[in-house]
C-alpha cells in the first residue's frame, strides 16, 4: 500500500513540476475523458497493476484483464485516454481532485478486505 501511494505521489509531483515548467495554455479535447470516469479507470487499472503480480498463477491474466479491457469496459481508445491524461496533467487541482479520490478508494477497498479477512479467521 505504501508503495502504491509514494508510486502515485511521485508520478503526481513528477507531472506537475513538468507542467509548471511554462505558461503552457492546455485546450481541452473533443474526446476528455470526465473526471468521475478517468478516476474508475486509474482505479481500475491500479487493481489490474497490482493483480498482474500475480500473473504466474494465470498465465491468461494479460489476455483476460488487460489494457483492452480497460477499453471495452469504458468505451475508450488509447488516444483517448493519452489525450486525457496529458490535459489532467496539465491542470494540476483537477488531477490531484482525481488521484486523491482514486487512493480513498483504494485505502477502503484495503480496509474491506481486511476486514473480511479478520472475520474469515
Amino acid at each position: 500500500m505504501k508503495f502504491i501511494h509514494f508510486f502515485f505521489t511521485v508520478i503526481f509531483f513528477v507531472k506537475l513540476l513538468s507542467s509548471c515548467s511554462g505558461n503552457v495554455h492546455v485546450e481541452k479535447p473533443d474526446n476528455l475523458i470526465g473526471q468521475e470516469k478517468m478516476e474508475a479507470i486509474l482505479y481500475d487499472a491500479i487493481i489490474m497493476d497490482a493483480m498482474s503480480t500475480f500473473s504466474n498463477k494465470n498465465p491468461t491474466f494479460e489476455t483476460l484483464i488487460g489494457k483492452s479491457y480497460l477499453y471495452a469496459k469504458y468505451k475508450i481508445d488509447s488516444l483517448q485516454l493519452v489525450d486525457s491524461e496529458n490535459y489532467y496533467a496539465k491542470n494540476p487541482r483537477e488531477y490531484l481532485k482525481i488521484h486523491t479520490d482514486v487512493m480513498k478508494r483504494i485505502i477502503y477497498t484495503k480496509d474491506s478486505l481486511d476486514r473480511l479477512d479478520k472475520i474469515k479467521k
